[in-house]
């Protein structure tokens, strides 16, 4: 509010009688008119300004300037405009938007019915929801990777053919005491293993360009499938075998239940499943794991919820006694 004039009849107060030039105090600088000159230059400056707005929204000025003269880094608003902030972090919009754009990356990931399974970054992988519950798998400093995409179950038919014998032998090895579903069951179990030894060591020892159609080494994101081009053969499945770096031999294998997939994604993603990993630390319990995963998922990042399996759509695992 402005302040009322003085009264017209008001007299103006003596002045006070001059008086002599004193020494200045002790440390005090006299005054000089070319640093006051240089001071009003500075007070008229865009920096100072810039500066004296600042304040005023420190205090609790509302005010929405933006000084584009000064900084390359800045949109360009016409005079009408005014940036859109991010009310509850102070963050502009656009800063946000570069931020998502230059955090983009893309990975791979394992993928059925369009649902993500786990995805593999260098160094590791995390898995989702699963029915052994979510995880984060760093690779192993003394073990290589190599993964193909590849028709699992004409594999398996080449390997039945060549090893008709193999089945009965296993399982005239088990224990006789046992019923004999047990021993069929112990037999199967190294059928499995036998075909996957079989399947890994042709795999590595084969060249990557000699390999026949069915089998697509996957060594980037650009190898793997890619969701433009549709949906993958349903026959596909990723298979990855872990090769010793001390021998070049074979050390294990993975097969997954998903095709590998190319996955465009961005850095916030990643980090928001890496805090979910951390999360249910400590949480043993399968069914617990994939529910407390997906819910601080879905809090976060709910369109990726989306592309993971709910709790609900993986088989539960009997609670232990």
């Amino acid at each position: 509010m402005p302040h009322a004039s003085a009264p017209r009849t008001a007299k103006a107060p003596p002045k006070p009688a001059a008086k002599a030039p004193t020494a200045q105090p002790s440390g005090t600088a006299a005054a000089d008119p070319t640093l006051e000159a240089l001071q009003a230059k500075a007070d008229g400056s865009p920096a100072v300004a810039q500066l004296q707005r600042m304040t005023s929204r420190a205090n609790g000025v509302v005010q929405r300037e933006v000084d584009t003269s000064s900084s390359p880094f800045l949109p360009d608003y016409e005079d009408d405009e005014t940036p859109g902030w991010d009310t509850k972090t102070g963050v502009p919009q656009w800063a946000k938007d570069q931020y998502e754009a230059e955090a983009q990356t893309t990975l791979i990931c394992s993928m059925k019915n369009g649902k993500i399974g786990s995805i593999y970054f260098p160094g590791g992988r995390i898995r989702t929801t699963h029915g052994s519950g979510p995880e984060k798998a760093p690779d192993k400093s003394d073990r290589a990777v190599q993964r193909y995409n590849l028709h699992l179950a004409r594999a398996q038919r080449i390997f039945d053919a060549a090893n008709t014998d193999l089945f009965p032998n296993l399982y005239w090895k088990t224990d006789v005491k046992l019923p004999k579903e047990d021993r069929e069951k112990l037999a199967r179990k190294e059928y499995d293993r036998a075909f996957k030894r079989w399947l890994s060591n042709q795999l590595i020892s084969i060249p990557n360009d000699s390999l026949p159609n069915w089998i697509v080494p996957v060594t980037g994101p650009d190898t793997a499938h890619d969701p433009e081009d549709g949906a993958p053969d349903p026959v596909m499945k990723l298979f990855e075998v872990f090769v010793r770096v001390s021998d070049g031999k074979v050390a294990g294998w993975h097969p997954s239940r998903g095709v590998a997939t190319k996955f465009a994604t961005n850095k916030q993603v990643i980090s928001v499943l890496e805090a979910a990993v951390k999360h249910i630390d400590g949480v043993k319990d399968v069914n617990e794991r994939n529910k407390q995963f997906y819910t601080f998922i879905q809090k976060r990042i709910p369109e990726f919820a989306k592309l993971i399996r709910s709790p609900e759509e993986v088989a539960p695992r009997p609670k232990k006694t």
